[in-house]
């Protein structure tokens, strides 16, 4: 019961809206009805208390992504509504992607840690991340300027506002920026990847991508589109360096147009307009993900879609009550697809593993279902588990690995993100155990409630193992014994410190996760 009051007081304290916009609410087509009044989840519909506010965002983006330079060239318009009683005189975007480059903080950061980090020799090692080529601002009385004053600091970049902006006012920014995908040692969740290799070989470094490879790559898009800091009442701006971890951000609107090559299958945060055009019926039956139910693990996917050098397609994407717009793109994506209570669940295999991820889809509407049950109505039309080498988090899409069944607790815990990152959107980077350390301990609940008290395994036909094997208790295994491993050796820092003050990422940081968890299981059981 507490546990549940506290669930539903966090949900109170951030999902909510402003109420000027005439439009009949409608979070899945154009024109814009964030700030309706009858959307359920916008801020000023419901506040938590007098006086409470949240700024409004409304991002429409327009990128094309060359699979031959692999260079995002992109344009930005961002609307920005005051809401605060604060008269603003700068504002501050974050460039994510220039942390992964020599000098940056986080090169620092990682050779304070000891390690060596190399950076792609394409781009990053140029100092090529993100890179603004125009800014220009627009008033709420119409007038444009367009020599802004902007000041750059690594990840952070200061836009010095030509006119104050006052409360209850908004401001007009439009950009044109250049993001460069590469590859390094340092862990990145923006990728590029060969989308097929017949060694699959796991390296961090990745050594036998080919960027010449052009018809044959995959585009994880996260973090890619400059995106404005949040201003809130407990920080004003809030301008932490990118260390590698953890986000906040305003939520709103995104309209975002995706340019890729031709044979590319593309899926993103918000609801797809033009589905007919690039996703017709019988396009997406070739598709469909039982058509390689029997294909044999890692063996040369099909050309579905021939690659031809300058065809281009564009997939264009509407979302509301999102504060992050991420994509994923792969010529060898096959598609499951399972409805539950009107919400998609859309699972993207690469065809040489499309056999391990037959029940990717159900399973996935499965969770949606429990959380939905037992936490709290999922608010998107979709969501997403997509074979991109990763496990991360983003509105309505994860990026995922691995196959059935080892992949199910990767599934709950990125699903669950969806309500601990996705609809109650904390300041993760400030607090990452309100993010992590409660999507830990319902991942442990969903896992226990779906697959009984041992974490899910691959059958064996080996008797001794049969035999002697003990199986994996999932409360130890995604809780209880992560935490004690550490602590029994002195490795027991608070959690509620800023995500990137752990002294020891590879340890200390991991009790956002099984601390968290531990404490709530055992603040359920007093």
């Amino acid at each position: 019961m507490y546990l549940r009051i506290a669930l539903l007081c966090l949900t109170i304290f951030v999902i909510c809206p402003e109420t000027i916009v005439a439009q009949k609410f409608n979070p899945t087509q154009n024109p814009n009805t964030f700030r309706s009044a009858d959307n359920p989840n916008y801020w000023k519909n419901k506040p938590p208390y007098a006086g409470y506010w949240q700024q409004d965002v409304h991002y429409i983006i327009d990128a094309e992504i060359d699979e031959k330079t692999d260079i995002i060239t992109g344009t930005e318009e961002l609307t920005y509504w005051n809401n605060s009683p604060h008269t603003l005189n700068e504002v501050y975007f974050h460039l994510y992607q220039n942390a992964f480059q020599p000098g940056s903080y986080y090169d620092a950061y990682q050779k304070g840690q000891g390690r060596n980090p190399q950076y792609g020799e394409r781009y990053e090692a140029n100092g090529l991340g993100t890179v603004i080529d125009q800014l220009s601002v627009t008033t709420a009385a119409g007038k444009r300027y367009e020599n802004v004053e902007l000041i750059l600091d690594n990840t952070i970049l200061k836009v010095l506002l030509p006119e104050p902006l006052a409360p209850n006012s908004n401001v007009v920014f439009n950009l044109n920026f250049k993001t460069y995908f590469d590859a390094g040692t340092v862990r990145r969740r923006m990728k590029v990847f060969n989308a097929y290799k017949p060694s699959e070989r796991s390296s961090k470094t990745d050594p036998e991508f080919d960027y010449n490879d052009h018809g044959n790559k995959h585009y994880d898009g996260v973090h890619w589109y400059p995106r404005i800091s949040v201003f809130d009442r407990k920080f004003g701006w809030t301008t932490d360096q990118h260390l590698g971890r953890e986000y906040y951000g305003d939520f709103g609107t995104f309209d975002v147009s995706l340019t890729f090559a031709d044979h590319m299958v593309v899926e993103a945060t918000g609801f797809l307009q033009n589905r007919n055009e690039v996703l017709p019926s019988d396009l997406r039956e070739k598709l469909d993900i039982k058509n390689f139910a029997t294909k044999r693990w890692n063996s040369a996917p099909s050309e579905i879609t021939p690659y031809t050098p300058g065809k281009k397609k564009t997939w264009i994407y509407h979302a509301e009550n999102v504060h992050d717009f991420a994509f994923t793109a792969d010529p060898t994506y096959r598609i499951g697809e399972v409805t539950w209570n009107g919400i998609k669940a859309i699972s993207l295999a690469r065809e040489h593993h499309a056999a391990g991820w037959q029940n990717a889809a159900s399973y996935s509407s499965k969770i949606i279902e429990f959380f939905s049950n037992k936490i709290g109505s999922y608010e998107f039309n979709k969501i997403i588990v997509a074979d991109a080498k990763d496990g991360m988090e983003y509105p309505m899409i994860t990026l995922d690995g691995g196959t059935d069944p080892g992949y199910r607790n990767l599934f709950f815990h990125e699903i669950g993100h969806q309500w601990f990152y996705g609809m109650v959107g904390t300041n993760e980077t400030y607090r990452a155990a309100l993010d992590e350390g409660f999507t830990q301990f319902i991942e442990v609940v969903g896992l226990q409630a779906i697959e009984g008290k041992y974490m899910p395994t691959r059958p064996t036909n080996r008797n001794y193992l049969k035999r002697w094997k003990e199986k994996n208790i999932t409360m130890d295994a995604r809780a209880y014994s992560s935490y004690l491993r550490d602590a029994k050796r002195g490795i027991d820092p608070p959690i509620n410190i800023h995500s990137d003050h752990f002294k020891k990422p590879r340890s200390g940081y991991r009790h956002v996760y099984y601390k968290t968890a531990t404490m709530l299981f055992n603040l359920e059981y007093v």
